[in-house]
Parts: C-alpha cells; sequence; structure tokens
C-alpha cells in the first residue's frame, strides 16, 4: 500500500472523508495563561469545605480548631483514675529520683509526651501528625492533643506546644529518646524555630522498663507493660501500624470515622506513662514485682547513691537470689566496709564453685587481712580451674614473695 492510500484509509478511519479538510485544532494557551491556569485552583470551594469538615471534625472531637489546620482537644482524668487497678494518685508520693539519678523529684514538673507519626523512619519526611501531652494539674492528669488535619497546620502545632514545654522540667516518654524527641527537633528546626525541651531532663520508661523485665518478658512494649505491670487492657484499641494509615485516608477522602480511634489511642499512651512512672519509681523505690529483676532493682539504688537500701533489697531477697545477686550484695558489703558480711557471701559462693567468688576472697585476704597462706591457697584453687590464667599466675608469684619475707615459706 502506497503512501497515499494509506493516509486516505487514515482519515477514513479518524472519521474524515477522503480528501475533506480536518476540523481546526483549537488554539494553544500561551504561557503565561498556563502559568494561572496552575496558580488558580481547580475547585474555588475547596478550602471552605476543608474549613467546614474541620469544624465539623473539632465539634466531634470535643474539640476546638485553633489554627488552619490543628485542632486542639482537651481532657482531665482525676487523680483517682484507676488505670487498670492502678490509680493515677500514686504519681504524686512517687520517688521518681529512683529512675534516674538527680533527675525530677516534682511530679509537676513532668511533661509526658507521646507523637503519632507518618512512619517510623524519622528524617524531615516523617512528621507528627499528632502530638499528645500530658502534665499533672490540681484537676488531675490534663492531657492536650494537637491534630493535624492538613499539613500547613503544623507550624502551629509545634508553637502552640512551646508553653508546655517551657514549663516542664522533665520530660516522660517510651522511647522518646530515640524517636519522639528527635523527630520533633527536627521539625522545629525545619521550621526555623528553637526546639523547647532540650534544655529538660528526660525519663525514657522504656529503658526503665527493660531494666526490670527484660528477662522475664519476651518484649517491653507499652502495651506488655499496660497488661502485665498495670493491669490495663485496652479493648477496641485501634492498632499503632493503622493510626498512620488512618490519618492518611482522612487527608485523601475526608473520611472522619477512624479519627476519633486515632486521638484515644494516643490518649491512653499518655495516661499509661503517667501510670507507668509511678509503678516504676515505686518499685526502684521500694516495692518488689515477681517478675521484676532484683539485681536491676539493686544496681538502679546503688546509681542512685543508696547503697545501704540496695543492700537491705538484695539480703531481703535471699531465696531468689542467683549467684550475680549474692556477688552484687557483696561487692556493695565490701564497699561499705563491712567485710565479714562480704567474706560470708564469697565463702558460700566459693563453695559452690564460684570462680569470681574465690578470687574476691584471694583478693581480700592479700590486701586487707594481710593472710597470704589463705590467698595462696585460694589462687591455688584457681589455677586449678583455669591453669592458663595470666593474672592468677601472677598473683601465685607475688603471694609466694610475700609469703617469704614475711616467713611463711623458707627463702
Amino acid at each position: 500500500m502506497n503512501l497515499k492510500r494509506r493516509i486516505t484509509l487514515l482519515r477514513t478511519q479518524s472519521g474524515h472523508a477522503d480528501g475533506a479538510p480536518s476540523a481546526a485544532a483549537p488554539p494553544q494557551p500561551s504561557f503565561k495563561e498556563r502559568v494561572e491556569q496552575l496558580r488558580r485552583p481547580e475547585n474555588p470551594r475547596t478550602p471552605m469545605a476543608a474549613c467546614e469538615r474541620d469544624t465539623a471534625l473539632a465539634q466531634r472531637l470535643n474539640g476546638r480548631l485553633v489554627a488552619d489546620g490543628l485542632i486542639e482537644v482537651d481532657d482531665v482524668f482525676p487523680l483517682a483514675h484507676a488505670h487498670g487497678h492502678r490509680p493515677l494518685a500514686r504519681l504524686l508520693d512517687a520517688p521518681l529520683g529512683t529512675l534516674a539519678p538527680g533527675g525530677a523529684s516534682d511530679p509537676e514538673g513532668l511533661l509526658l509526651v507521646d507523637t503519632e507519626t507518618t512512619g517510623l523512619a524519622g528524617g524531615t519526611g516523617t512528621i507528627a501528625f499528632l502530638l499528645g501531652l500530658g502534665r499533672i494539674e490540681r484537676a488531675g492528669l490534663r492531657v492536650r492533643q494537637l491534630f493535624l488535619t492538613r499539613f500547613s497546620g503544623e507550624g502551629a502545632l509545634l508553637a502552640r506546644a512551646l508553653e508546655w514545654f517551657q514549663a516542664a522540667n522533665t520530660i516522660v516518654s517510651f522511647n522518646g529518646k530515640c524517636f519522639d524527641l528527635p523527630l520533633l527537633a527536627t521539625r522545629y528546626r525545619l521550621h526555623r524555630m528553637q526546639a523547647p525541651f532540650q534544655p529538660l531532663g528526660h525519663l525514657d520508661l522504656l529503658h526503665a522498663t527493660r531494666r526490670l523485665f527484660s528477662k522475664s518478658w519476651a518484649d517491653c512494649r507499652l502495651r506488655t507493660a499496660e497488661e502485665r505491670f498495670l493491669g490495663f487492657i485496652r479493648t477496641d484499641d485501634l492498632p499503632g501500624h493503622l493510626v498512620p494509615v488512618a490519618w492518611s485516608a482522612f487527608l485523601r477522602t475526608g473520611d472522619l470515622r477512624s479519627i476519633p480511634a486515632v486521638l484515644e489511642h494516643n490518649r491512653w499512651d499518655i495516661v499509661s506513662l503517667a501510670a507507668l512512672a509511678a509503678e516504676l519509681a515505686h518499685l526502684y523505690g521500694s516495692a518488689t514485682h515477681p517478675e521484676a529483676d532484683l539485681v536491676a532493682v539493686a544496681r538502679q539504688k546503688i546509681a542512685s547513691g543508696r547503697l545501704q537500701e540496695a543492700a537491705e533489697h538484695l539480703n531481703g531477697h535471699g531465696g531468689r537470689l542467683t549467684t550475680p545477686a549474692w556477688q552484687l550484695l557483696a561487692n556493695e558489703y565490701r564497699r561499705q566496709g563491712r567485710h565479714a558480711q562480704a567474706m560470708a557471701i564469697w565463702e558460700a559462693l566459693a563453695a559452690r564453685g564460684s570462680n569470681e567468688a574465690m578470687e574476691d576472697l584471694a583478693k581480700h585476704h592479700e590486701h586487707v587481712r594481710k593472710d597470704y597462706a589463705r590467698a595462696l591457697d585460694y589462687t591455688r584453687a584457681l589455677l586449678e580451674q583455669a591453669p592458663g590464667e595470666a593474672r592468677h599466675g601472677q598473683r601465685q608469684a607475688r603471694l609466694m614473695a610475700k609469703a617469704r619475707r614475711a616467713g611463711l615459706l623458707p627463702k
């Protein structure tokens, strides 16, 4: 088929008779007109529709629209409120200083912080679309939630949070040191604002929970701590991994149905922080828990400078102590100069075959009691257990030299 017949066939298929002129193409807009089209909103009613949607959502959440794209919701939980089987009033007399040496002691200076974000990767592409804050006031635990209805409200969210950060002295979070606060610091920097929490203390309850329960629990997630430590069981809770999905669907379609569940999920996180801080502080301070790591409690007391309490705590749970726990107790007795108590523990552990206890006894008899013969006995026993251990051989040579000088061995 030649070129002319092809053109004729194409014209026929396109609806034009052979040889009939095609309709003239519409004139193309100029560059200036195309720019104006891009600037012009596709639907002039969209801003008004978004505002009406936000107002309706604020009413549904019992909140208020405080800025373009930002809803603020306040709730107050009386201190008599029991979260699981733990009343929030326990926070008032909790020895908070036991959670971190030199940390907060006044519960009214605490600021509970939890975020819901668009992802877990962090970086400049991740934002906190919901910031939950909590603090103790005269009326009880006040929870304030700042919720973005669109990205344009982020600056207002960060600004609204400043007052609460500036009034606090210590932040309480769950994994906030690694995630929530670095993310918020990035968002403040991007908005050319100074992050307000940098001079504040920080109690990250994830670390305190792990110290106590990592050996007895399968995981130390907040939900696990709620159920096993606080006795709080969430019902009909929106799973955490679906929270950003619900917000993304809200942005795309305006679907409001899951948003109350998003705020409820975050609200319970804040209340759990208050209850968990109180209970962990009491546990580190004086109480006991059958699943708690006794050695971790003792170490925290030692770090807080409460050596006598650490010794009493370990000694009071002798039936549950493992060899490392007994060894820690003996070391604390030694630091306090209570050598008889330390030796009694070391001798009991050495009889069970503890090399660490035998080494401590060798050191004690050499440096404190100057009983070189006994020190040599323990050192020889250590060499039988570990013949190639250089420090035991060196100790034996040193002790033999001291024993000769003391006339205990022939020169």
